[in-house]
């Protein structure tokens, strides 16, 4: 059993003292009546004695009782005096609060007012309670927007995109973000995101939406930009950079998945023909037919000038066999170019996941491995990767690794082949040609390793060190007062750069007196079309005084048209012309117009692997007097060649 207990009554300070001011007045007003009645009973002296002795106790009592009082009044006094003070002093504090709220509230006002983006307050029927000057400003034409709705203020091309957000965010109690590219004709495209979020009441019942607009044109921009850096911008595909990034940022790839590179079959030959317009006008097309055959979510990528990059997966309706085969025949068919059709055809190397790689790096470079072997069968077939093609990849690998361990030891050996006027024998340069010499003492020729460093970028540092050694070995001879043979040396059309440049101007700085021995070769197939950069790089490289060599002419299927854009002063026709020259009437004919157009454009024209008497004997008629070939000599270290330097001179063998 439990018991409540009684709440007491809380006491006050002046309890007690009220007590007793009553109880003295109480007794004052006995002792005052009995006082009196004894007067009047007239008792005798005794009762009027006792009469006295009340009257005078009443009168302490009152005076007591006055006491009690003036102790109560004072006591009331100090609590009116504390209630005044904590009066004023709440007083003030309200005063200062509501100070800091009109100063909170002037505060927030502008601060809605001065922010440069729109912000607004809608009420749940889509009427504008509260909005700031960017809003008027930028979409209302500074129409005061209160009390309207989107459909009175707005462009029509925004009213329906604003409902179907505001709606979403009503019906969901979520916040509500998107982006819109506002592209209206009066005014600059922009971009904008646009935040809703919902008013909620203590029931949980929206009642209205707050929400805000950024410019974020600036970032879509960014975003962009560095898209169509990612981006082909002839056939819109991904380029090479864009393609790397797909596979470094994605997962491994699941069975079904299949990597198709494909080559167009002597291309630049038709762009040669066809001039760069047309040729981007091919790509166009050849890209469209591609689109068209492939799946929304598949990769297209264009790697290279004339080479696409497909990923493409399996479908259940169509085998990826029969897929492939179609897209052949799609792109096999001729194009339309103006008023003219051209024809061509395609080569496809295939490699497919799991099988052939795990990854989609492996997948690409083993349907690079087919595409070369399909263009070594006879290109314009499909060709799929196997396993056989490992040891070719074994072979690369080991290749790559002996090329790079040589450049790093500088373990290359240059030998020179001399350039000779055959009417005179005189020795007119040295070609350098490096070597890789090999721990069996065999060599390995820039045949077997010159794509390969191109193709991993290790060209750059090979004809850097090429170039240095050139470049030295002619300052050698100058020092030892030896008048220097020319020095031919071949680059990579990968360093043709500024970094070369650079390089060009500290020996001017040096020596600048060992140009003028000095000679670069670039392989006419390699030649980039129509790149102004490039050319202004050899009119620099020009300015030096250093010799330009167009080399291997006719391995890139020629323009003779493109000959006066160039600043070359040297042609060397490759080895394919001279070798059924003796025997072959058209063959002279198109050496001669080379040689003839050459002679107009003052271009030396050299013979390149001239290698028997009757060779040479027609090379000479037809007006080409500067040889290169075993028919005078074979490379041999460039450190064996004082016997050249000295003579000077060397006769056919």
């Amino acid at each position: 059993m439990t018991r409540s207990a009684t709440p007491k009554t809380p006491s006050t300070p002046l309890k007690g003292p009220m007590i007793s001011l009553v109880a003295v007045g109480f007794c004052a007003g006995m002792f005052l009546l009995g006082g009196f009645w004894m007067f009047a009973t007239d008792l005798g002296m005794g009762s009027t004695l006792f009469a006295v002795v009340l009257t005078f106790l009443s009168i302490t009592c009152v005076l007591i009782a006055v006491r009690i009082y003036a102790h109560i009044r004072l006591h009331l006094a100090q609590n009116d005096q504390k209630h005044l003070q904590n009066a004023l002093i709440q007083a003030k504090d309200m005063l200062d609060t509501s100070k800091q709220l009109r100063d909170d509230h002037v505060l927030l006002q502008s601060l809605q007012q001065n922010l440069p983006f729109p912000i607004w307050l809608k009420d749940r029927f889509g009427r504008y309670l509260v909005t700031n000057t960017a809003f008027a400003r930028d979409w209302c034409n500074n129409v005061d927007p209160k009390g309207k709705t989107d459909a009175e203020l707005l462009n029509p091309k925004l009213v329906e995109a604003f409902a179907a957000a505001d709606n979403e965010a009503l019906t969901t109690k979520q916040p509500q973000k998107v982006e819109l590219r506002f592209d209206f004709s009066n005014q600059a495209a922009q971009w904008v995101r646009i935040e809703r979020y919902p008013l909620l009441n203590e029931e949980s019942e929206v009642v209205g939406l707050i929400g805000f607009a950024m410019d974020i044109s600036a970032y879509k921009n960014e975003l962009v930009a560095e898209s169509e850096l990612l981006k082909d911008p002839v056939t819109q595909f991904m380029n090479q950079s864009g393609l790397s990034r797909y596979m470094a940022q994605t997962e491994n790839p699941e069975s079904g998945l299949h990597c198709i590179h494909i080559d167009i079959d002597h291309f630049k030959v038709l762009n040669d023909s066809l001039g760069q317009d047309s040729g981007d006008e091919l790509l166009r097309q050849v890209s469209e037919r591609i689109l068209l055959a492939t799946h929304e979510g598949e990769v297209l990528a264009r790697t290279s000038a004339d080479e696409f990059v497909l990923f493409l997966m399996d479908d259940q309706d169509e085998p990826i066999e029969r897929r492939l085969l179609d897209l052949h025949e799609q792109l096999n068919l001729p194009i339309t170019l103006g008023d003219s059709q051209y024809s061509f055809t395609t080569s496809f190397g295939v490699a497919s996941a799991p099988e052939h790689g795990h990854t989609l790096e492996k997948l690409k470079q083993h349907a690079g491995v087919a595409l070369f072997n399909a263009k070594k069968r006879g290109r314009n077939q499909i060709h799929w990767y196997h396993t056989g093609y490992e040891d070719q990849a074994i072979r690369r690998l080991n290749k790559e690794q002996i090329l790079r361990n040589a450049i790093q030891d500088q373990d290359l050996a240059i030998h020179g082949q001399p350039r000779i006027d055959c009417r005179t024998g005189q020795i007119e340069a040295l070609e350098c040609l490096v070597r890789i010499p090999l721990e069996d003492g065999q060599l390995m020729f820039p045949g077997n390793f010159i794509e390969l460093a191109e193709q991993n970028g290790l060209i750059r540092e090979l004809d850097a060190y090429m170039l240095e050694q050139a470049l030295n070995q002619i300052s050698d001879w100058l020092s030892q007062g030896i008048e220097p043979l020319p020095l031919a040396i071949n680059l990579s059309l990968q360093s043709f750069n500024t970094t070369l440049l650079d390089s060009l101007n500290q020996w001017q700085v040096r020596h600048p007196e060992v140009f003028q021995y000095l000679e670069l070769e670039l392989t006419e197939h390699r030649l980039p079309d129509h790149d102004e950069a490039f050319l202004e790089h050899l009119k620099s490289i020009r300015d030096f005084g250093i010799r330009l060599a167009l080399d291997d002419f006719g391995t890139g299927y020629a323009n003779l048209s493109r000959l006066p854009d160039w600043p070359f002063q040297i042609l060397k026709l490759d080895r394919s012309f001279i070798l059924d020259l003796p025997e072959s009437d058209k063959q002279q004919a198109v050496v001669k117009s080379i040689i003839d157009l050459c002679s107009t454009l003052g271009i030396q024209v050299v013979a390149e692997g001239v290698e028997t008497e009757a060779e040479l004997t027609i090379v000479d008629q037809l007006g080409c007097h500067c040889i290169q070939g075993y028919v005078y000599a074979r490379p041999k270290p460039l450190e064996d060649t004082g016997d050249w330097l000295s003579a000077r001179r060397i006769s056919a063998q």
